[in-house]
């Protein structure tokens, strides 16, 4: 189930790594320049830091994170599924490069003979696919979506109703349109994807400083420094600022306010009498999502009304009289079954349109931003990193075009939504 983790104690598992390796204390960081400070240590910034030494190596970087135990990062309440079935095909075209890293993933191993550990952690990959199930109305968007989809190389299968009950018996087709099965999507265990990461920029050379960013210094048209927490500065040359929910609030000490703030959503975990294992994550246009897990299933339908704020309490009644209904109607199976466990997470909502926003703010020669990513940021993290660390080091996209996904739309209130399943 997914949830809170700490599959290493914070500052474990890493090993010697170089010249590089952390301070032990924030106040010895004080005064000492990087190259670039990545604000944010979870799956963004390590992410980031990994791409940035791996483009750049002997650069200094170093990453400013609170929590090294991650217990309130997005990353830790995550599904952990991993889609290629998007609207955007900028959406699509990242979720193919993290299938490109789950598939080199045991590659991460670090050499025989060196102090480090000999293992990566465990993905606990399970390719099970991703099912999107539509009524008749988005019956042409599916379509369309899915022509696109194949065309930039997803191995998809398009399916009618009596197909999708041929397959899989369990869902009740009397309702549905058309379907896309993508076979080879699933889901992992986001603390390992997490913790690979992590281990990977700290083998690489990142330094990872526990503390808080609160605010910057700045001359002109660049920032000098993070301030932080501890009363420290750290100087840089540039800032990256992944820092989650708390990254909007940063950026608006600049003077850059963006359209992102933290949005309750939960996720339950019930156990059922039917065994739904090896079927696939099911969507469907009202927002369910459920999939298989251990000896039940982990269902969840965002409100995405719901407003902003900092509130991790949970509405019981929520799936009672929302949740339980559409997943019974969909898997009627589910009509038996025992509530577990519910757990609140916040989104990096973006209210404009629901994608994420990546970019250099052009009042700023030295500053960079990606927040917003709307319950799509665990599977996009490492092309989020690549681009990044494209920015800062040739000052454009090498490898994907994201321009789309940048400050302009918000700055000029153009939305860029998906525009079948979020």
């Amino acid at each position: 189930m997914s949830g809170p983790s700490s599959e290493d104690p914070p500052g474990e598992g890493s090993g010697t790594i170089n010249a590089h390796s952390e301070p032990t204390s924030p106040v010895e960081a004080a005064g000492q320049r990087y190259d670039v400070v990545v604000i944010g240590g979870g799956v963004m910034g390590s992410a980031t830091a990994w791409h940035l030494l791996t483009q750049a190596p002997g650069l200094s970087v170093a990453v400013i994170e609170p929590d090294p135990g991650y217990s309130g990062a997005a990353s830790s309440f995550a599904s952990g599924g991993v889609r290629q079935l998007f609207s955007r095909p900028e959406n699509v075209l990242m979720s193919r490069y993290t299938h490109e890293v789950i598939d080199g993933w045991a590659d991460w191993a670090p050499p025989s003979g060196t102090a480090e550990p000999h293992e990566v952690p465990d993905l606990g990959w399970r390719p099970n696919g991703y099912l999107f199930i539509t009524d008749n109305d988005l019956s042409s968007r599916l379509r369309a979506d899915f022509e696109q989809q194949v065309s930039l190389g997803v191995e998809a299968v398009w399916l009618e109703p009596d197909e999708v009950g041929e397959r899989y018996p369990l869902i009740a087709t009397q309702d549905l349109g058309p379907a896309v099965l993508s076979p080879r999507d699933g889901w992992l265990d986001p603390t390992a994807f997490l913790r690979g990461m992590e281990r990977r920029s700290r083998r690489l050379g990142a330094v990872f400083l526990r503390d808080r960013a609160v605010d910057f210094d700045r001359t002109g048209r660049r920032l000098t420094g993070v301030r932080l927490e501890s009363g420290s500065t750290v100087h840089a040359d540039s800032v990256v600022n992944v820092a989650g929910v708390w990254g909007p609030g940063l950026s608006a000490k600049l003077g850059l306010e963006l359209p992102v703030e933290p949005m309750r959503r939960f996720d339950h975990y019930v156990e059922t009498t039917t065994s739904f294992a090896g079927y696939p994550f099911i969507k469907d246009p009202r927002g369910l999502a459920v999939r298989p897990e251990g000896a039940g299933l982990t269902a969840a339908l965002v409100d995405f009304s719901t407003p902003g704020g900092w509130d991790l309490s949970i509405d019981k009644s929520w799936f009672e009289d929302v949740v339980w209904p559409a997943l019974v109607e969909r898997v009627p199976a589910a009509d038996q079954l025992k509530l577990v466990s519910t757990w609140s997470g916040h989104y990096d909502q973006n209210r404009l349109d629901g994608n994420m926003i990546l970019d250099r703010w052009d009042e700023l020669d030295n500053y960079y931003v990606a927040t917003g990513f709307s319950g799509h940021g665990l599977m996009h993290a490492p092309a989020v990193g690549r681009a990044l660390a494209e920015l800062i080091l040739h000052g454009s996209f090498q490898t994907l075009d994201l321009g789309r996904m940048g400050l302009g739309r918000v700055l000029s209130g153009t939305p860029y939504r998906e525009l079948t399943i979020r």
